[in-house]
C-alpha cells in the first residue's frame, strides 16, 4: 500500500506563500492546492475553509458535496 501511495504522490515542496484563509493554519492547504492544481478540496472546516467555496480552480466542498458529485 504505500508503494501504491508512493506512486500515486506529487511532492510539492517548496510551497508557494499563500495568505487568503480566515485561519492562517489552513493556508498550507490552500498551497498544497495550488501546487496540484486540485480540483477539489474537502473539508469539514465550516468557518474557514469552506467559506472560501473555491480557490485559483478548486472548489471547495464538504464531504457530502463531493460524495453527491461522486454518484
Amino acid at each position: 500500500m504505500i508503494n501504491a501511495i508512493r506512486h500515486l504522490a506529487m511532492a510539492c515542496d517548496p510551497l508557494p506563500l499563500v495568505e487568503l484563509s480566515p485561519d492562517p493554519n489552513d493556508d498550507w492547504l490552500l498551497a498544497v492546492a495550488q501546487v496540484a492544481r486540485a480540483e477539489y478540496l474537502v473539508t469539514c472546516d465550516k468557518s474557514d475553509l469552506l467559506a472560501l467555496r473555491h480557490f485559483g480552480v478548486a472548489r471547495i466542498l464538504t464531504a457530502r458535496e463531493f460524495l453527491d458529485k461522486l454518484i
